[in-house]
C-alpha cells in the first residue's frame, strides 16, 4: 500500500469502537486524533443475540458508527478497518512450502494450500497471503487470510453507509495486532520473541511474534463468557453481570464471583498453554518465557497473576506504548485506553503503509471501483477543458441563436416530464418486487417438509455401497480376522450431510446437496462410488410420493492412511480428487481432497490446521494436556480441551486449585518446597475413542457425493435482484 501522510485504524469490536488516527512525524508516528464509542448494548448480550437474524446487534452497531461519524471527520480520508461481524472473524493459515524458484510458482502452490486449508471454495472467500523471510531456512513460510464474502460485503455495506466512507482495506484482528506490537517494540529488528494475548469480548487472539515470523490463533472465548458465568450463578440480568465482574476486587461478593469465573480460567488457560506447547513443538529450538495482555477483560482482579502461575510464564499488562504518546488534557483518556488500542494502532499502520504484513481483504470489484472513482476526477478536468476549447468555435452561433429566443424554459419542462415518468416506472417496479421477495419467503417456509426424504434418501444411498454383513449387528458376527480383511468387503460410513438452498434469475428452485463419507473398498473408489451411492442417486431420481428430483450426482476423493490410535491422515503419495459425473468412468488421480469440516491433514503439511483463525472448532472438549500447581490441589470442574487441533501427550494431566481456596488470596510461599500433585482425567473420567473399524496402516477412501435436488415450481424472485441470483 502506498505511504500517506495520515491514516484512520477502526477497530469495530462487539463492546466498543475502538479508533485512532496516525500522522508520519519524522521518522515515526504521532497521535493526531481517537475516539472511544461503547455501544449501547454489549453486542453478545443475550438481549442481541436473541435476535437470530442479527437486527438488534446491527441496529445497535448503526448507532455507534453514526456517532463516530458524527464526531469526526472521516471523508476523503485513508480509513483501514478490521472485520468482526457478528463474531464471524475469518480465517488465518500457516504453512511451509518446498524451496522455489521463482514468485509465479509461490503463488501456485499457495493458492493449492488455500484450497486444502480454508474450509470454503475460494470462489465464496475473499483471501490474501503473506510470506515470511528467513535467512536461515530455504523453506518458505506463508500465511493465509481470508474471510467468507457474504458476510463481509454486508459489513462493508453498513461501515460504508454509516461513515460516509469506502475503507481503503479490510484486515483481520490478530494480524493488526502483530503489525502494531512489532512495530511499537522493534521485534523483528531485535530479533526477539514475544506473545501477545488479547482477550476480547467474544474471542481470544493468540499472536505468536517469533524474529520476522509470526504465528496466530484465535479461541472462542472471552470477557462475554466471564459475564455469563457470573449471571448464572447469581441469576442476574447480563449488564449487571458485566457491572460486577468489572468491580469483582472490591465487591462484597468478590470470592462468589471468583469461584463462579473459574471454570471459565481453566478453560482459557487450558486453550492458551496448549497452543504455546504446540508452537514450541512446530518450532525446534523456541522457548517461550513471557507473555503481553491487552484487552479489558485482563482488567478483571487477580487474572494477570493468576495467568503467570498456571503457565509459569511473566505475564505484562500493556499499560502504554513505546513509540506513541498523547500530551494534553486528553492524556489521561488515551493512557485509560491504551490497553484497547493496539488492533487499532496496527490497522492506523497499515494505512500509512508502516505494516510487516499488508494484507487486504477488500473484494476486488471494490478495489477497482476506488481505482476508477479516483481517476474520474481527472476524467471529468479534462473533459472540461476540452468542452471549454470547442465551445469557443461556436460561441458565435451561441450568441445569434439566443438573440432569436430563450428555449430554456422549454428544456427545463421537458426534463421534468421525462424524470417523473423515470420516477413512476421505478415506483411500479420496486412495488412488484416487494410482493415477489414476500413471496420467495413464504416459499423457503413451505420447503422445509423436503427435508426429511433428503435425510432418507442420504442414509439409503449409503446403505447401499455396504455388504449387509457390516451394517448393524451384523458386523458383530465377523471373527478378528474377518474384520482386520477390509479388502474382502465393502463400506461406506456417511460422516455428514449439508445442503444449500438457491435459485436463478427464473425462479428455479435446487438444493445442492453434499455428502461426506468414508469409503472401504476391494474396488476402487471411483466404482465403488458409481455403482452404489451414484446408481442409487441415479435410480431413484423421480419417483411418486417424493417431492422433488435428482440431477447432477457428482463425486471426489482422497486416498487417507489409517494410523495406529485410529487416526487418519491424507497419504501423500497416492492422494486422488476426481470429480466424476453420473455413470462416467473412473477419473484420473489429480490432488487432494480436504473433507468440509478440516478433520483430516493437508498432504502439504500446513503449520496452523484447525478451525476458525487457528485452530478451535468453538466446541469445548476434555482433553489431555497438563496444568501443574505447586501444593497440591485440583483445578475443581474446569475442562482443559477446547478442540485445539495440535496434539497433546497421552495421559495427559491437570493440576490446578482445590476447589475450596481462593486462587487469587492464596499465598504462593506456602506452597514452596511441595511436591505437585496431578490427576489423570482419562483414569477419572475416560473419554471413549472412535470405534477402530478399520485396522492400522490400512488406506481408505473419504469423498464428498454432491447432487441437486430440483423443487418443483418456480420461486418469485424481485426485478432488481434476479440479475444478482444466478449461481447464488
Amino acid at each position: 500500500m502506498a505511504s500517506k501522510n495520515s491514516a484512520w485504524g477502526i477497530e469495530i469490536g462487539q463492546y466498543a469502537i475502538k479508533a485512532i488516527q496516525l500522522e508520519v512525524d519524522g521518522s515515526g508516528v504521532r497521535v493526531r486524533d481517537f475516539a472511544v464509542i461503547q455501544h449501547e448494548m454489549v453486542l453478545t448480550s443475550p438481549e442481541c443475540t436473541a435476535d437470530s437474524s442479527g437486527q438488534q446487534a446491527a441496529s445497535i452497531l448503526e448507532m455507534s458508527l453514526s456517532q463516530l461519524a458524527t464526531q469526526k471527520k472521516l471523508e476523503g480520508k485513508t480509513v483501514i478497518v478490521s472485520f468482526n461481524w457478528l463474531q464471524n472473524r475469518g480465517f488465518a493459515r500457516f504453512c511451509k512450502l518446498p524451496p522455489v524458484d521463482n514468485a509465479k510458482q509461490i503463488e501456485n502452490l499457495v493458492r493449492y494450500e488455500a484450497e486444502q486449508q480454508i474450509p470454503y471454495p475460494l470462489e465464496e472467500v475473499e483471501w490474501d497471503f503473506h510470506r515470511f523471510s528467513s535467512d536461515d531456512s530455504p523453506e518458505v513460510d506463508v500465511g493465509i487470510f481470508a474471510i467468507q464474502r457474504d458476510p463481509l460485503e454486508e459489513y462493508l455495506a453498513l461501515v460504508s453507509d454509516k461513515l460516509g466512507i469506502a475503507p481503503a482495506a479490510v484486515s483481520l484482528a490478530p494480524v493488526a495486532l502483530y503489525n502494531a506490537l512489532t512495530y511499537d517494540r522493534d521485534i523483528i529488528e531485535r530479533g526477539e520473541t514475544a506473545v501477545f494475548l488479547d482477550i476480547g469480548t467474544s474471542a481470544t487472539d493468540l499472536v505468536v511474534a517469533d524474529g520476522s515470523r509470526c504465528w496466530m490463533r484465535t479461541f472462542p472465548l472471552g470477557g462475554h463468557d466471564f459475564t455469563e458465568a457470573i449471571a448464572a450463578e447469581f441469576k442476574f440480568p447480563y449488564r449487571k453481570s458485566d457491572d460486577l465482574k468489572k468491580t469483582s476486587a472490591t465487591s462484597d461478593y468478590a470470592k462468589q464471583v471468583m469461584t463462579a469465573m473459574r471454570p471459565v480460567f481453566g478453560d482459557l488457560i487450558g486453550d492458551v498453554q496448549k497452543s504455546l506447547q504446540h508452537y514450541e513443538r512446530e518450532s525446534k529450538g523456541t522457548k517461550l518465557r513471557n507473555i503481553v495482555g491487552l484487552g479489558s477483560t485482563l482488567k478483571i482482579p487477580g487474572l494477570r497473576k493468576f495467568l503467570g502461575m498456571q503457565l509459569n510464564l511473566d505475564v505484562e499488562r500493556l499499560d502504554k506504548f513505546n513509540k506513541l504518546s498523547v500530551e494534553g488534557p486528553e492524556s489521561a483518556d488515551f493512557a485509560q485506553h491504551t490497553v484497547n488500542f493496539a488492533i487499532a494502532y496496527g490497522l492506523a499502520l497499515q494505512g500509512l503503509g508502516l505494516a510487516t504484513i499488508e494484507v487486504n481483504l477488500l473484494p476486488v470489484a471494490k478495489m477497482r471501483q476506488q481505482v476508477w472513482n479516483r481517476k474520474t476526477r481527472w476524467f471529468a478536468g479534462a473533459a472540461a477543458v476540452a468542452c471549454a476549447a470547442g465551445g469557443l468555435m461556436f460561441l458565435r452561433g451561441i450568441l445569434d441563436n439566443s438573440a432569436v429566443g430563450d428555449v430554456s424554459a422549454v428544456t427545463a419542462a421537458e426534463r421534468a416530464v421525462n424524470n417523473a415518468r423515470g420516477y413512476q416506472s421505478e415506483l411500479s417496479s420496486k412495488a412488484a418486487n416487494i410482493g415477489s421477495r414476500a413471496k420467495n419467503m413464504f416459499a423457503l417456509v413451505e420447503d422445509r417438509e423436503v427435508w426429511p426424504f433428503i435425510v432418507g434418501d442420504a442414509v439409503s444411498a449409503v446403505a447401499a455401497g455396504n455388504d449387509q454383513i457390516s451394517i448393524g449387528d451384523a458386523f458383530e458376527k465377523l471373527s478378528a480376522k474377518e474384520r482386520a480383511n477390509d479388502e474382502s468387503r465393502r463400506q461406506t460410513l456417511l460422516r455428514d450431510l449439508a445442503g444449500a438452498y438457491k435459485f436463478d434469475g427464473k425462479g428455479a428452485r435446487v438444493i445442492e446437496v453434499t455428502m461426506n463419507v468414508e469409503i472401504n473398498a476391494a474396488a476402487g473408489p471411483d466404482e465403488h462410488l458409481n455403482a452404489t451411492v451414484g446408481q442409487w442417486l441415479r435410480d431413484h431420481a423421480k419417483r411418486d410420493g417424493i417431492p422433488y428430483t435428482i440431477e447432477n450426482v457428482k463425486w471426489t476423493h482422497s486416498k487417507m492412511k489409517v494410523g495406529a490410535d485410529g487416526s487418519m491422515s491424507a497419504d501423500a503419495a497416492s492422494s486422488a480428487g476426481a470429480t466424476a459425473p453420473a455413470g462416467a468412468p473412473p477419473a484420473t488421480e489429480q490432488g487432494a481432497f480436504a473433507p468440509a469440516d478440516g478433520s483430516f491433514s493437508a498432504p502439504s503439511g500446513g503449520g496452523g490446521g484447525g478451525n476458525a483463525v487457528g485452530g478451535v472448532t468453538g466446541k469445548r472438549k476434555q482433553g489431555g494436556g497438563t496444568i501443574n500447581r505447586p501444593g497440591g490441589g485440583r483445578l475443581g470442574g474446569a475442562g482443559m480441551g477446547s478442540g485445539f487441533s495440535g496434539s497433546v501427550p497421552e495421559g495427559g494431566e491437570v493440576g490446578g486449585n482445590d476447589g475450596a481456596s481462593n486462587p487469587f488470596n492464596r499465598d504462593p510461599n506456602q506452597d514452596s518446597g511441595k511436591e505437585t500433585e496431578k490427576v489423570d482425567l482419562d483414569k477419572i473420567a475416560p473419554i471413549p475413542a472412535r470405534p477402530a473399524l478399520f485396522p492400522p496402516d490400512s488406506f481408505i477412501y473419504v469423498g464428498k457425493i454432491t447432487f441437486d435436488v430440483r423443487l418443483p415450481g418456480t420461486a418469485p424472485v424481485a426485478a432488481d435482484a434476479a440479475a444478482g441470483m444466478e449461481g447464488q
